[in-house]
């Protein structure tokens, strides 16, 4: 035997992958050593056996369908999984690859690599199970806050409204109505609670994502917020924004969520806010910057709590918009956070994917707007 086909005999037998010949049926004409590590065969037990019979049946058929492949294109590998059986009945996960050499004379025959995956397998079946957990996890939070809003809404609309007709029909006196008047804003504050939960509930990443404008979505964002804006005296700038990937509403809901934090906690100063994009790699960073009474370094990832709020209630909120942000960024693969000092105002910053087609076009709408 020439020693370069004694070298390349060697490295076979020693392989931890299985190298076996087969012809078109499937009939196995050779199995090397390794056979006995993975399927526990001697290689000898599985000469003129067809290795279509060791596929689970509900391999088979895309098993058979990769053989047909090879077949068809002589030469380039064909890569499937299946689970194979092995001599104690057990199955065992194994990934293969065929390649057609029944025109090499050397050869004359499908050459088939394989090696066990099991841990793999058992990885990639526990993360879809998770996913599939996390999912039904999320339709039950959503039924429930459901529930929760339906259930307690209307006893606290009650309340309100027989508190406001007792105020009418009632002599009360002065420390009386302020107690009515506690009785009524507390169902109110309630109420914007219950819908800023279901609202952070509804949150899906079911949908697949698209180009959203965020131009639009930010000026959305200041028409929902025009009475706050006008009201305040607001001075919001914004630079030209890109197209990215993501879903309208949801990014809607972030920009009015951060301008509507701006303008809440504002400083004596009038309130200026700004708006910017940083193209960094595959991602677009925005930042919203303001002049407010900013943040203390030490609180800067609680602020993203749900419920956390570091203020009193003169400042209204719910502690639960900028919970509603992360959950939405994180959601479509970026990430949020703070940039801020306490009485140096705050500029709160977030990633999302870029669009490239849009991209093409971003340095000429830059300049037509600068």
């Amino acid at each position: 035997m020439p020693r370069s086909l004694e070298q390349f005999q060697a490295l076979v037998e020693n392989s931890s992958d299985v190298i076996s010949l087969v012809d078109q049926e499937g009939q196995i004409l050779y199995a090397s050593a390794s056979t006995a590590a993975v399927l526990g065969y001697q290689p000898e037990e599985l000469l003129g056996r067809n290795g279509l019979d060791l596929v689970h049946p509900l391999d088979r058929d895309h098993t058979v369908r990769t053989l047909q492949k090879a077949l068809a294109e002589p030469k380039l590998p064909n890569r499937t999984q299946a689970r194979v059986r092995q001599k104690d009945g057990k199955w065992r996960w194994v990934e293969s690859t065929a390649s057609n050499l029944l025109d090499e004379p050397h050869v004359g025959a499908i050459v088939i690599n394989y090696r066990q995956i099991d841990s793999r397998r058992a990885e990639e079946e526990e993360r879809q199970r998770l996913v599939e957990e996390l999912t039904r996890c999320n339709a039950e939070l959503e039924a429930f806050a459901h529930t929760v809003a339906h259930d307690l809404k209307e006893p606290l609309h009650t309340i309100s409204a027989f508190t406001q007709i007792l105020v009418k029909k009632a002599q009360l006196a002065e420390a009386d109505r302020d107690i009515t008047t506690f009785i009524i804003e507390g169902v109110r504050r309630m109420s914007t609670v219950l819908d800023d939960l279901l609202s952070s509930a509804k949150i899906s990443f079911s949908d697949s994502l698209h180009p959203v404008n965020l131009e639009f979505a930010a000026s959305q964002a200041m028409e929902n917020l025009k009475e706050a804006v006008t009201s305040s005296g607001a001075s919001i700038k914004m630079e030209p924004l890109p197209t990215v990937q993501g879903k309208q509403s949801d990014l809607v809901r972030v920009f009015q969520n951060l301008l509507s934090n701006a303008i809440k906690y504002r400083s004596e100063s009038a309130v200026e806010i700004q708006v910017t994009a940083e193209r960094i790699g595959g991602d677009w960073v925005i930042r919203i910057r303001d002049n407010g009474i900013g943040i203390r370094r030490e609180d800067h990832n609680r602020v993203f709590g749900l419920f956390r709020r570091l203020h009193s209630e003169e400042i209204p909120g719910t502690g639960i918009g900028l919970a509603v942000c992360k959950k939405i960024v994180e959601g479509l693969g970026g990430t949020i956070w703070v940039e801020s000092e306490a009485g140096s105002g705050s500029t709160f910053c977030f990633t999302v994917a870029a669009d490239v087609a849009a991209d093409r076009d971003w340095p000429t709408v830059c300049s037509a707007k600068a």
